[in-house]
C-alpha cells in the first residue's frame, strides 16, 4: 500500500495558504455538500455545490440538525458524533428535509470533527443513485409482468377461437413446451440485466415472442397457413415470409 502521509501532510500546509474563494472551490469540487455544525448540534452554514443548486434549504441555517432528519435518522446522527474515530467517522445514509415538507433529500454524510468543537458534514448527493434503483425496480416489475403475459399467451386456445377447418394436428406437443420456453426467455432477459440497456432488452424479447407465437399459431392451425393469418390478424403473404425465416433457422 503507497503510503500517502507525508504528501498528505504537504498539501494540507499549502491548503493553509490558499486563498478563501480557492478552499471553496476544492471544497465543491470533492463534495456535493458541506455543512458546518457547532457542538450543540445546531447547523452553522450550508454550501451547496453545483449538483444542489435546486435544492431549497434556506431553513438549514440555525436549524437543529436532529430536526432536519426523520425519526429514522436520529440513531444515524448518534453514530456520526460516538464513532470510535473522531477526527474522521464512517458514511452515514441521512435524508434531509428541505423547504418543502413533502421532499427529502437522500445523501452520504461523513462527519470531519475540526478540533475546535465545530464539525463539517461532508456529503455526496445519493439521487442519481436512487434514480438509477428506481428505473432497476421498474424495469423487474415490467419483466415480472411480462413473464406473465407469456405464460398467459402459451395457455390453450379455446376450439371456439380456432378458425373453422383449422386442424389440431401437433397441437400438444407444443402447448407442452410453452412454459419452459417462457421462462426460458424471461431468464435470458433478466441476464441482460446490467449488460444492455431496457429499451434492447425489450426489442429482443419482442422478437423472440413474435416467433414463438407465430410458431405456436402455426402448430394450433394445424400448419395451415390461411388459418394461421387469420387468427393472428395478419396478411398471409407476410406471415409465409417470417415463418420462412424462423423454419430457416438452427
Amino acid at each position: 500500500m503507497t503510503n500517502t502521509s507525508g504528501s498528505l501532510t504537504q498539501v494540507t500546509a499549502c491548503i493553509g495558504t490558499f486563498p478563501a474563494e480557492v478552499v471553496g472551490q476544492i471544497i465543491l469540487a470533492s463534495s456535493d455538500l458541506c455543512i458546518l455544525v457547532g457542538p450543540d448540534l445546531i447547523v452553522k452554514d450550508v454550501v451547496l455545490g453545483f449538483a444542489l443548486e435546486d435544492i431549497a434549504c434556506t431553513t438549514w441555517r440555525g436549524a437543529a440538525l436532529r430536526k432536519l432528519v426523520g425519526p429514522e435518522g436520529q440513531r444515524k446522527v448518534d453514530l456520526l458524533w460516538s464513532d470510535a474515530t473522531v477526527e474522521k467517522t464512517g458514511w452515514r445514509h441521512l435524508n434531509l428535509r428541505t423547504d418543502h415538507a413533502d421532499a427529502e433529500l437522500p445523501l452520504l454524510v461523513q462527519r470531519i470533527a475540526t478540533g475546535t468543537g465545530d464539525s463539517v458534514l461532508v456529503c455526496r448527493d445519493l439521487r442519481p443513485a436512487v434514480r438509477v434503483q428506481q428505473q432497476f425496480n421498474r424495469a423487474m416489475t415490467e419483466m415480472e409482468q411480462r413473464r406473465e403475459d407469456v405464460v398467459d399467451l402459451f395457455s390453450p386456445v379455446p376450439a371456439s377461437h380456432i378458425p373453422a377447418g383449422a386442424g389440431s394436428k401437433g397441437v400438444t406437443g407444443v402447448l407442452d413446451t410453452r412454459s419452459a420456453q417462457a421462462d426460458a426467455m424471461v431468464r435470458q432477459a433478466f441476464d441482460g440485466l446490467g449488460r444492455h440497456s431496457l429499451s434492447q432488452i425489450v426489442a429482443q424479447t419482442a422478437r423472440v415472442l413474435e416467433e414463438m407465437c407465430i410458431r405456436e399459431a402455426y402448430a394450433q392451425c394445424g400448419h395451415d397457413l390461411a388459418a394461421t393469418a387469420l387468427l393472428l390478424e395478419m396478411d398471409a403473404d407476410d406471415l409465409a415470409q417470417r415463418l420462412a425465416f424462423y423454419q430457416g433457422k438452427p
